[in-house]
């Protein structure tokens, strides 16, 4: 469906290392270095750097009330995709639709 709507999937250094380390304590490390070959596929997955002043913007959700239990990648993640203008987040976690992004679920 997003491949031929000619959707551009990103993803951040963040999001592979919390994935990452889910399935290998999920699955097992074969199961999670597969996952992340594949995501090394040309043409698969644009991974976004997190710079230190992304991590330094991401603090400032923390003083949201309105984000009750938010993870540091999220916060993250969320300085991350605005710095690169994506502005659709295919996530089930709700956060991303508090702070702004259209969610694709």
């Amino acid at each position: 469906m997003l491949h031929g709507a000619a959707a551009k999937l990103h993803t951040s250094v963040p999001v592979v290392i919390e994935t990452f380390t889910f399935v290998e304590r999920n699955a097992n490390r074969d199961v999670a270095l597969a996952w992340k070959d594949s995501i090394y596929k040309p043409g698969t997955v644009k991974i976004l750097p997190c710079e230190l002043r992304d991590l330094e913007q991401s603090w400032e959700y923390f003083r949201r009330n309105d984000l009750h239990k938010l993870s540091a990648v999220d916060a993250t993640s969320f300085t991350i995709m605005k710095r690169a203008h994506i502005r659709l987040a295919f996530t089930f976690d709700h956060h991303f639709s508090v702070v702004g992004f259209r969610l694709v679920t």
